[in-house]
């Protein structure tokens, strides 16, 4: 239990620097002997964390991790008066989905800068672990149009996710691209050597995903670049130190706004370490100390509201759906002087899905209702009208 403590401690260390959250790194780990723990009393359990975390007179906060859930962290809060706790609580951020979303901008990021693009249609995927992060994960893959996404789990259950395609064993199956988010130490040097031909890539939420470092050097010397976890499973801890910055904010916040600023920075940092590298993966870990900011300045956390106002449109008005009506209204409301923003879910405006697409759809002049009949007259006009504006029938 020590030597993980350690191990992890050291590990969160190199996370917070990696973006300098405010905070450097720590792990609580409880040594519980017992066979079973659902038999463990979880307040009492809670109580006594809570009793070393007094112990530290605020130089130590902890937060929900493996084995622990919200029901744990709600004995942890109260036990320590609502103190050292950064847990995420009375918030919608899932901080599960914030350390996906680091994983999903360091692959983007890793990509863009191997390739020139974020494309990842011409590359499979296999995601090994397929709990709350790595389903999420696998999921985020499939909506970005991965050419084919692989699950693996210990439990086959978990591994059925709609879109992928389960294997049985991740470390004898071909893909491009390894994305563990299972437990530590499983790439060991056996895994790394015989590992399928074909791979380039490895970025996932795992801490310390090599067993070893020779394990890590034969996926240096094969040509693979990884991206270290200090990047790629920040997500976390990039909420904590949003959390710690400004606490209403975290608590009001949208998430997708939370989960799109840690895709953003997660992304930015694994193109600028793939950069500093010369896309060479046995340079990364030299050039890492090229990417960590000083420990002195503002917390990470701080740019938080600045990306939301760079990344917000501000209209008039916004349009939900992008077939002939709502282009129609927003080109009207453009010759008004209106601004608006139009939502269409489809791959393109007036998809195929569209309520105006279809053999069955045509232009008539007839009508029950004389209100109809004067607007089809009137549509002719603005048809004819939007013909001389773009030259086309």
């Amino acid at each position: 239990a020590i030597e993980d403590a350690v191990r992890l401690a050291k590990g969160m260390t190199r996370k917070h620097d990696m973006f300098r959250t405010g905070f450097s790194g720590a792990k609580v780990v409880v040594k519980a002997d017992h066979p079973d723990l659902s038999a463990v009393e979880r307040k009492q359990l809670m109580e006594d964390v809570a009793e070393a975390l007094h112990a530290f007179e605020g130089g130590l906060y902890t937060g929900c991790d493996l084995n622990t859930g919200d029901g744990d962290m709600d004995h942890l809060v109260e036990a320590t008066g609502e103190k050292f706790v950064l847990a995420g609580r009375n918030s919608r951020v899932d901080t599960n989905v914030a350390t996906a979303s680091s994983v999903i901008g360091s692959v983007l990021g890793v990509v863009e800068a191997m390739e020139g693009t974020r494309d990842l249609s011409s590359l499979t995927f296999t995601v090994q672990g397929c709990g709350k992060v790595g389903s999420t994960v696998a999921k985020e893959l499939v909506r970005l149009g991965a050419k084919k996404v692989q699950t693996c789990d210990l439990f086959a259950a978990a591994a059925e996710i709609q879109g992928c395609d389960r294997i049985d064993d991740w470390a004898s199956t071909p893909c491009d691209f390894l994305v563990p988010c299972a437990n530590s130490l499983a790439i060991t040097e056996e895994v790394a050597t015989n590992f399928p031909e074909g791979i380039r890539y490895c970025v996932g939420a795992t801490n310390s995903p090599f067993a070893n470092d020779k394990a890590k050097e034969i996926f240096d010397k094969r040509g693979i670049m990884h991206i270290p976890e200090s990047i790629s499973s920040a997500g976390a801890i990039l909420a904590d130190s949003v959390e710690w910055y400004d606490i209403d904010l975290y608590q009001t916040v949208e998430p997708s706004l939370l989960y799109g600023w840690i895709r953003d920075i997660s992304a930015a940092k694994a193109s600028d370490l793939a950069d500093h590298a010369e896309q060479k993966p046995h340079k990364v870990d030299s050039r890492l100390r090229n990417v960590v900011p000083s420990r002195e300045g503002v917390p990470v956390g701080s740019d938080f509201p600045d990306w939301i106002d760079d990344n917000t449109i501000h209209t008039d008005t916004v349009i939900v759906g992008g077939g002939l009506a709502g282009t129609a209204t927003a080109f009207s409301l453009s010759q008004k002087g209106v601004t608006s923003v139009l939502l269409e879910k489809g791959s393109s405006l007036a998809p195929p899905t569209a309520s105006s697409n279809g053999d069955s759809r045509m232009y008539r002049k007839m009508y029950s209702s004389e209100f109809f009949s004067k607007m089809q007259a009137k549509a002719l006009d603005r048809w004819e009208e939007v013909e001389k504006l773009t030259g086309e029938k």
